[in-house]
């Protein structure tokens, strides 16, 4: 029996597992809006941008391990979800973009809204797919699925044209093709424990691909099993928990210098899940590239990665969750004092490093380490927490306890705006945990109206507003390189709390650090979504320098 080719793409989506989509609809694709009104196993989540429904889509893939899902129109709306695009790309998450396309007769005609998408995506995409064939719609989507999941993940465009989703097909939906699984073989896997156990000052720098359940157990056993320090790569503080012995840190952002100094005396590093990109390596400072100082050890799926811009003492092409729990499967030896020791003193540097005692007000408002420091006791165990781009982050970063099931979501791209559509759909996702997204004024204005899609779906984030009214990590760097010369950095804002009340959502606002006790515990008990206003200090610019101290070069 024939099929509509819109309703064998849908169909083929629940074969893979797809069970929540995120859309900006448009004409360009009315026909799968169609064929999604019969299939309840797909939650379809109407967004307010574009950019917040990627967002929402690479956070909702974090959350689950699988593509996520977005469906944007043609033109447009393809550039507005952009952005997800290059984030995912960075981020090294599966994602998929369906776009909309003008009609197959009047491609290459410049009809309106019509995008070559290979041309405008193929420097950010592993693929870009324009489907002119409806009876090879499902098994160009399967092959989207498969190639944004293996090797390295990351984005995938297929682009959909019209009248094609409308077209009668013979074939039925594609099933999930099989992913290949790469390992290590036993002689290497023997010269990476001998490495290790020779190591005096052995450490473990830990990536993303070892994000979930699965990852995290196989990287706790194996640093038990070797006593190993394990650091974690920037916005993943997460992977291990915190409070854990062997824990040495998180090298996000402009990590302190006290951490990096001690993590550089490392003897042997074992990278894996990790690209050891400029961030993590502190601007391929540590390990550095192309020469490094120490031997390194890279384990990332995709030999095209390993030791692109750095030579390794080995590199392998390997699962992480694998290669960890067969490498801990080796360990037959005791951990020497010596490491020990070593592993004690990274992990007190970060616990002390981890500890502000510093003043809770300025001047001008709120030193935003004292919201942060608040919702760090307050929060529970098991809560998520969402993290747009800018210096407000640092203070999370520095202060907030990750790990025993409190999980850090947030850009390794930098990118503002991911917070919000990112705590909607960690609440969608796990609505009976607490949400939390961290967020700058610019940040929230420019998807905080994803506020609205999570009181009509709802979802029940909070969201902590840092209002200095400026771009603050811009001003930073202004202040650093041309001090007293502020530019295009001020901001100007509306009340964040009444806006929120506009919306629908509980509004608060935080003025003086004593409010934030009781501010906070009323965000907790409410039972939908809240917006905290926090007036933050902007002459205490981050959590390493004050705007007198940028001036002064300190």
């Amino acid at each position: 029996m024939n099929s509509r080719a819109s309703d064998v793409l849908v169909d083929t989506l629940i074969h893979h597992g797809v069970d929540r989509v995120f859309c900006v609809p448009g004409e360009s694709y009315l026909a799968v809006l169609d064929a999604l009104v019969n299939k309840p196993q797909v939650d379809v989540v109407t967004c307010r941008h574009e950019g917040g429904a990627g967002f929402m889509a690479i956070a909702d893939a974090r959350a689950t391990g699988k593509p996520g899902v977005a469906f944007v129109s043609r033109g447009p709306g393809a550039m507005n979800a952009s952005i997800a695009l290059h984030s995912a790309q960075q981020d090294a998450v599966p994602f998929v973009l369906f776009v909309g396309q003008v009609e197959r007769a009047h491609r290459g005609m410049g009809a309106f809204q019509e995008v070559d998408y290979a041309s405008v995506f193929g420097s950010i995409a592993k693929w870009v797919v324009e489907v002119q064939d409806a009876d090879r719609l499902a098994e160009s989507v399967a092959r989207a699925f498969h190639t944004a999941s293996s090797g390295t993940p990351g984005p995938v465009v297929v682009a959909l044209p019209e009248d094609m989703l409308d077209n009668m097909v013979a074939g039925d939906a594609a099933m999930p093709l099989a992913r290949a699984q790469g390992g290590a073989s036993g002689e290497q896997l023997a010269r990476v424990r001998q490495q290790l156990v020779a190591a005096q000052r052995p450490l473990v720098i830990a990536g993303g691909l070892l994000k979930g359940a699965a990852g995290e157990a196989a990287l706790m056993a194996f640093a038990e099993a070797y006593g190993v320090p394990v650091v974690a790569s920037v916005r993943h503080a997460d992977l291990l928990p915190n409070q854990h012995p062997l824990y040495a840190g998180h090298l996000a952002y402009g990590a302190p210098r006290a951490l990096t100094q001690a993590l550089e005396q490392a003897d042997f590093v074992l990278a894996v899940g990790t690209r050891l990109g400029d961030v993590t390596t502190q601007g391929y400072h540590f390990p550095a590239a192309p020469v490094t100082e120490q031997p390194v050890v890279q384990v990332w799926p995709d030999a095209a990665v390993v030791g692109n811009v750095r030579g390794l003492a080995m590199g392998l092409t390997a699962e992480p969750e694998a290669f960890l729990r067969d490498l801990a499967k080796l360990a037959t030896h005791e951990v020497s004092e010596r490491t020990q020791t070593w592993a004690e003193r990274l992990h007190s540097l970060q616990s002390d490093l981890q500890r502000w005692d510093g003043p809770l007000d300025a001047e001008d408002g709120v030193i935003f380490g004292a919201m942060v420091q608040q919702a760090d006791q307050r929060l529970p165990d098991d809560a998520i927490i969402t993290i747009d781009a800018g210096n407000f982050g640092g203070w999370v970063q520095r202060i907030m306890r990750f790990g025993c099931g409190r999980r850090m979501i947030a850009p390794s791209s930098g990118a503002m705006g991911y917070g919000v559509p990112a705590a909607v759909a960690m609440s969608l996702r796990y609505p009976d945990r607490k949400v939390v997204c961290f967020v700058g004024d610019g940040g929230f204005l420019m998807t905080g109206n994803e506020l609205a899609t999570a009181i009509q779906k709802g979802a029940c984030p909070i969201i902590i507003v840092s209002d200095n009214a400026a771009y603050g990590t811009i001003r930073m760097h202004q202040e650093k390189h041309f001090p007293h010369r502020e530019s295009a950095t001020a901001l100007r804002n509306p009340n964040f709390a009444g806006l929120a009340r506009e919306f629908g959502a509980l509004g608060l606002s935080v003025q003086h650090s004593s409010e934030i006790p009781s501010v906070l515990a009323q965000a907790l008990a409410a039972d939908g979504p809240v917006v905290i206003n926090v007036c933050t200090s902007l002459t205490q610019i981050s959590v390493g320098a004050s705007i007198d101290q940028l001036r002064k070069g300190a």
